[in-house]
């Protein structure tokens, strides 16, 4: 069994590592709670991570509720417009201040009833005027960064941490032909798949599998033989991407629920005919069309369960427009999303074997390769500087 510094030296060997020459991770990279926990604390607790759509709270008090590494937040748009991430444990004795998703004014603890406003600040505390200690200015409920981009809430666990731009930055430029600002969700997706998250971000960032896993489905208009790469920036630690042809019986027409439709300017040849797959580090992916967008976010939940969060955009117009075609993307990307949910079940239960090994990655699968170098660039920065002095 592979020890934690024997998977650190194992990342560490893909970053010179040429991408065709590069084999699959080894089991135990997927079942190693040391590694899972040193994931959790130099990679998730420092990066953007996505939790959701600014649709989600449209009015003036909506809010939802997430656990992220389990830390227990409430997403919420004040009375004063603002949308924010608060942390929901009552400051009096921990209790959640609120659950679910709805509409409110204030947030009312159920155990003493502290009560809160939208912005975070104590607003009533019953019964504490003998206090010697009790400080209402004091018993604001912590708010964590948030930051908004083109839609999507992001947030940020480390206060210290650089602004979205530096994470996102390169990402946004590559995909502003997509006008994303301009799609609204028409399908949401929330589950725990069985299996540790590296497995889910794989098979989020490649084409390949369109052979077989979704042979029936999106296979169909885009076959994995369209894969290509454009470009990326060399020890890139933000994003990776990929392209798939769609096959020459789909191009320029409406045969099939997700070719182009709608206002289509600005768009390059190359963007309408073609998938473009984007995949964020650490856990965030965009399988885009012109017009449309499957996202998913990924959070470990342990070393062996990821929680998924994710939907389906259109353009807003389109939706409104054509209830039809809505209902047929939606369906279709439902069956997907089942499709690459039991990728990462049977993959996590297959890998138990003592048989099991990795396996060469295929030239379809750069994407994967990369993913393996910003791994190793992050969790074995050190490692890779000394193979680096002894070379």
């Amino acid at each position: 069994m592979m020890t934690l510094d024997d998977l650190l030296d194992d990342l560490a060997a893909y970053v010179e590592t040429p991408e065709e020459a590069c084999f699959s991770l080894p089991p135990e990279a997927y079942l190693s709670p040391e590694l899972n926990d040193l994931e959790v604390r130099e990679i998730f607790e420092k990066s953007w991570l996505c939790v959701g759509r600014e649709e989600y709270v449209p009015r003036l008090g909506d809010y939802y509720c997430i656990d992220l590494l389990d830390e227990p937040m409430v997403i919420v748009r004040g009375t004063d417009g603002a949308v924010r991430a608060l942390n929901a444990s009552c400051r009096h004795r921990f209790m959640p201040v609120v659950q679910g998703k709805g509409n409110t004014k204030r947030f009312v603890c159920p155990y003493h009833t502290w009560t809160y406003a939208t912005d975070g600040r104590l607003i009533g505390a019953p019964h504490m005027e003998g206090s010697r200690v009790f400080d209402k200015a004091s018993c604001s409920l912590p708010e964590y960064r948030l930051e908004i981009w083109k839609g999507f809430i992001f947030v940020n666990l480390d206060d210290d941490a650089a602004p979205l731009e530096v994470q996102i930055g390169p990402m946004d430029r590559a995909t502003g032909h997509y006008r994303i600002e301009d799609q609204t969700e028409v399908f949401h997706y929330e589950m725990t798949w069985n299996g540790n998250w590296k497995l889910s971000a794989e098979n989020s960032m490649e084409y390949y599998h369109h052979i077989g896993l979704h042979a029936g489905t999106v296979g169909v208009q885009m076959p994995a033989k369209g894969t290509y790469f454009p470009d990326s920036p060399v020890n890139d630690d933000t994003f990776t991407h990929e392209r798939c042809m769609v096959g020459e019986d789909f191009l320029g027409g409406a045969d099939h629920p997700l070719n182009p439709r709608g206002d289509l300017t600005g768009f390059t040849q190359e963007e309408l005919d073609t998938g473009y797959l984007v995949y964020i580090f650490p856990a965030f992916t965009m399988a885009m069309r012109a017009g449309t967008n499957n996202w998913l976010s990924f959070r470990p939940a342990g070393p062996e369960k990821t929680e998924v969060l994710g939907g389906y955009l259109m353009w807003k117009d389109l939706v409104v427009d054509d209830p039809e075609i809505t209902e047929q993307r939606a369906e279709l990307i439902e069956k997907v999303n089942t499709e690459d949910a039991l990728a990462t079940t049977e993959l996590a239960r297959m890998m138990r074997s003592r048989k099991a090994a990795r396996g060469p990655l295929s030239p379809f699968e750069k994407t994967i390769a990369q993913f393996y170098k910003y791994l190793g660039r992050t969790l074995s920065g050190d490692r890779v500087q000394r193979r680096q002095a002894a070379e």
